[in-house]
C-alpha cells in the first residue's frame, strides 16, 4: 500500500477522537498529514503558519504517541517523510 494511500484509511470520527486531546499544533499538523499524505518538515510548513520549532515538537508528540510514523526518504536517507499509522 502507498504512503499516501494510507493516511486516506482513517475516518472522520476516528480523527475527531485523536485529535481533540493534542496541543493546537500537534492537530494541525495531523490535519494537513490526513489531507495530504506523507510530508516532510520543510512541506509541513508550507501548508501552516508554524515555526520549524513547534512542528519538531508537535511531530515529535504526534510520533511519540504513535499516530504518526517517520518514514526515510530512499532518495535522502538523511531526511523523513511523516505519515498517519
Amino acid at each position: 500500500m502507498a504512503i499516501t494511500e494510507q493516511s486516506n484509511q482513517i475516518g472522520t470520527e476516528e480523527f475527531e477522537h485523536v485529535v481533540n486531546h493534542l496541543p493546537k499544533s500537534a492537530r494541525e499538523i495531523f490535519r494537513v498529514l490526513k489531507q495530504n499524505g506523507a510530508l516532510k518538515p520543510q512541506e509541513i510548513g508550507s501548508y501552516t503558519t508554524l515555526s520549524h520549532r513547534t512542528i519538531r515538537y508537535a511531530l515529535k508528540i504526534l510520533v511519540d504517541h504513535e499516530y504518526i510514523q517517520r518514514v526515510p526518504d530512499l532518495h535522502d536517507l538523511r531526511s523523513h517523510f511523516y505519515t498517519i499509522n
